[in-house]
């Protein structure tokens, strides 16, 4: 039979993230013996697999456009605290490699790349270096929006800590089913980001937790989060839209852009409401360690942002390069979501961060000339 290497390694790896009862010495070695394996597959071993028409935008409209298409230039535009915005808004958003203008009430046409220059540049780049991205951007007062590759199937890394902690803090904090002085034991570790796994405690109240899997992006922190915490999301996260029960358990699953923007809504719904512990939440993804969202437009709009990234190997197919969020510039709050399979890790020299930079600086420009009110 022949074997998949990089799928069962990824597999394995996978399933590594999540162990218990690993002691903060053992997890070297455990890493040690992933290793080992991936090697000893790659020279043969015989080991089971393991589970797991275009017409142009706004004024230069084809005057034999259809109809349809000329309503997305004509979106409503409702005031910034306007009523929630449902997750099917965003079912508009191209799900191919063609960027398209859509609006909440589903209408969409495809834009011409000589309308968004600089988009159409920063996808070309991705391409030239053998990745691909894709996005999704939403103006919460015009419900204008604009979207490329939105069902392009990414490894979430990091991304998902931001849904988690937001519905640990809304659904359990908030409904008196945890508390933020929760003692949590430290009886998993993992390795990777984070001060967790490095430190000298074995137990921390649930603030702490919250608080290092947000800042830190903290893998230990999102560890003990999803064992003690995680009965619960899949039915929030299918209130986003998403249907985190195909997942099949994954803490790190992989989904779309389209999907983490939902999550992002509901974030959003959940912050703006400004109940509970929503405060807290906005002021830890305000604090984000790494935005490349913040690093780009952080200087003129505040940002409430959670990135993830990995690196990819010859074992392990999980490059990722991605970052979400809320933007927060004087016209009105808009969410961001960007994806790709470009790697990325700053202690293995990965020098990819241009590529999503670059894409987040035109998206911005795009949002403000196109659907900014």
């Amino acid at each position: 039979m022949a074997i998949d290497v990089s799928a069962g390694l990824r597999r394995l790896r996978r399933r590594v993230r999540h162990l218990p009862g690993w002691s903060k010495v053992a997890v070297p070695v455990l890493c040690g013996v992933v290793a080992f394996f991936g090697i000893a597959t790659a020279l043969g071993a015989t080991a089971d697999r393991l589970e797991e028409p275009t017409p142009s935008l706004g004024t230069a409209v084809d005057d034999a456009a259809p109809a349809a298409d000329a309503e997305a230039s004509a979106a409503p535009t409702p005031s910034a605290e306007a009523a929630v915005v449902a997750p099917s808004a965003l079912d508009a958003a191209s799900g191919s490699g063609d960027v398209n203008l859509f609006d909440a009430s589903g209408s969409q046409r495809t834009v011409d790349a000589s309308e968004v220059p600089g988009v159409a540049a920063a996808l070309d780049a991705f391409r030239e270096a053998g990745y691909e991205a894709g996005f999704v951007v939403y103006d919460f007062a015009t419900q204008r929006g604009l979207g490329c590759n939105a069902d392009f199937e990414c490894f979430s890394a990091s991304t998902i800590k931001a849904p988690f902690v937001t519905y640990v803090a809304q659904a359990l904090v908030d409904e008196g089913r945890a508390a933020l002085t929760d003692e949590v034991f430290e009886d998993i570790v993992m390795d990777g980001t984070g001060i967790m796994a490095t430190d000298d405690a074995s137990t921390y109240d649930l603030q702490t937790v919250l608080t290092n899997t947000i800042v830190y992006s903290d893998n230990t922190g999102y560890a003990l989060l999803r064992d003690d915490y995680g009965a619960g999301f899949d039915e929030w996260a299918a209130a986003t839209g998403v249907d985190a029960a195909a997942w099949g358990g994954e803490w790190y699953p992989y989904y779309t852009p389209r999907d983490l923007a939902k999550l992002w809504l509901g974030v959003g719904k959940y912050l703006r409401s400004g109940s509970g512990q929503a405060a807290l939440c906005e002021e830890l993804f305000a604090q984000t360690g790494t935005s490349f969202i913040r690093r780009t437009l952080g200087a003129d709009h505040q940002v409430l942002a959670k990135a993830g990234y990995e690196i990819d190997t010859p074992w392990y197919a999980m490059g990722a390069l991605n970052d979400a969020g809320i933007v927060k510039p004087a016209s009105g709050d808009y969410l961001l979501a960007v994806m790709s399979d470009a790697d990325y890790d700053d202690e293995y020299f990965t020098d990819n961060e241009p590529l999503i930079t670059n894409l987040i600086a035109a998206l911005d420009e795009a949002h403000d000339r196109l659907l900014a009110a």
